[in-house]
């Protein structure tokens, strides 16, 4: 896993631990079934059993949102960290909190 400086890793705001089903897809691909496995306001980190090559742009669909422009900052295994583009709106991280209650709580 590497860091290359993403907001990602900053910490800058809180992450939580979640499971919720998504759609993942490249500009011009079809669309992937995932797993968001963590969120914050800033980027989420998912498993996904196909390779999608770094500093690639996905956009990430979960049920009821709009879909939302995201970049592969690293990638271990069939685990993805994902930058978004621009960060979550207070609001949306927490209705989307809400609706997908976390597992462990923080990270």
């Amino acid at each position: 896993m590497s860091d290359n400086g993403s907001q990602y890793f900053s910490r800058e705001f809180r992450r939580d631990a979640v499971s919720i089903p998504a759609d993942i897809r490249e500009k011009g691909a079809g669309r992937q079934k995932v797993s968001v496995i963590d969120l914050s306001r800033s980027g989420f980190r998912m498993h996904c059993i196909f390779l999608i090559p770094d500093d690639r742009t996905v956009f990430l669909t979960m049920q009821g949102l709009e879909s939302l422009e995201a970049r592969i900052a690293w990638h271990e295994d069939d685990y993805y960290g994902c930058e978004f583009r621009q960060k979550l709106h207070e609001a949306v991280y927490d209705h989307i909190i809400r609706t997908h209650p976390t597992l462990r709580g923080r990270l």
